[in-house]
């Protein structure tokens, strides 16, 4: 399967933006790149989105289970991955803790978000983003366990609807805009908790309305797969179902994905999937019209190193 060096901060140094009414950058997860005020109040908007998303899956899967069960999976989840990063759960504790070890265990300490340096916000927020997408896997492994799989995958579209409806008012807030086209969705999108690292690679802008991401770097392929979190078989299901899953990130667009191979083998250069963003009937036009994304694709220089194994 497939691994990746680490993602270097490549932050420049003079850039520390307050919003992010500027053009969209083309990057995703670039925190670095704006200002200590900006990452506190992006930080607590994870924070409030971690406390709904136990909500959310209760509220979508409670339909097939009964609230009490739904409300067991839920408390299960926090015993578990989420524990560590739930905000009302802060603590200071020495280096080496363990959860596990009661000697470690260290009583509650109210750090506010506000108290953090820009550096230590940036660690909060990469570890924010890291839990949730973990939290999210855990709860399908404790649901596939009393909800045949197939109707779990048939959820997550209504469940990550519900995250969205919740989340994006809160960062358009934030980065003070008011998203219309597809590169105001985009911006929401890359540094969402939802987004973040977990994806990446060239956006190409055609026009506001027009956008097509030839995606060198999944969380799920390179990382998770190899790290045992994702077997083979459920980051398939993730691949099939990504586009009802991402749809939801960009309201009045339409989004087409160009799936990776089955086998997850990939030529030297070629992305893992290539996605396509329109909104307008002239740019859906535009798009489907267009030759294949993922030929044109391959010819492109990756903006990381990749590694593929065979």
């Amino acid at each position: 399967m497939s691994t990746a060096t680490e993602e270097p901060d490549t932050a420049a140094e003079d850039l520390n933006y307050e919003d992010y009414t500027h053009d969209f950058m083309g990057k995703v997860g670039n925190i670095g790149d704006f200002s200590r005020d900006f990452l506190a109040d992006l930080a607590r908007v994870f924070e409030d989105v971690l406390n709904f998303m136990p909500y959310a899956h209760v509220k979508i899967y409670s339909e097939k289970v009964g609230i009490n069960a739904a409300m067991d999976v839920a408390a299960e989840v926090s015993r578990a991955g989420m524990r560590q990063v739930m905000p009302m759960g802060r603590f200071i504790a020495p280096p080496g803790w363990d959860w596990k070890d009661a000697q470690y265990q260290a009583i509650p300490f109210d750090v506010q978000t506000e108290d953090l340096t820009k550096p230590a916000l940036i660690r909060l927020i990469k570890t924010y983003w890291d839990q949730y997408l973990k939290g999210h896997n855990y709860f399908i492994d404790q649901w596939t366990k009393i909800i045949p799989e197939e109707e779990v995958w048939l959820g997550l579209p209504d469940m990550y609807q519900l995250i969205i409806d919740y989340q994006y008012p809160k960062l358009a807030k934030v980065f003070k805009i008011k998203p219309v086209h597809v590169v105001d969705f985009l911006k929401l999108a890359v540094l969402s908790i939802d987004g973040t690292l977990g994806y990446g690679g060239e956006y190409i802008v055609y026009n506001p309305d027009h956008v097509v991401l030839n995606m060198r770097r999944c969380e799920v392929l390179q990382k998770y797969t190899d790290e045992g979190l994702y077997p083979p078989a459920r980051a398939w299901m993730n691949c099939t179902f990504e586009q009802r899953i991402s749809a939801p990130f960009f309201p009045g667009c339409k989004l087409s994905i160009n799936l990776p191979p089955r086998d997850f083998k990939f030529a030297k250069g070629e992305p893992f999937c290539v996605w396509t963003y329109t909104r307008g009937e002239e740019n859906h036009a535009a798009a489907a019209a267009a030759p294949d994304p993922r030929a044109t694709a391959m010819k492109r220089i990756p903006l990381m190193d990749v590694t593929v194994s065979e």
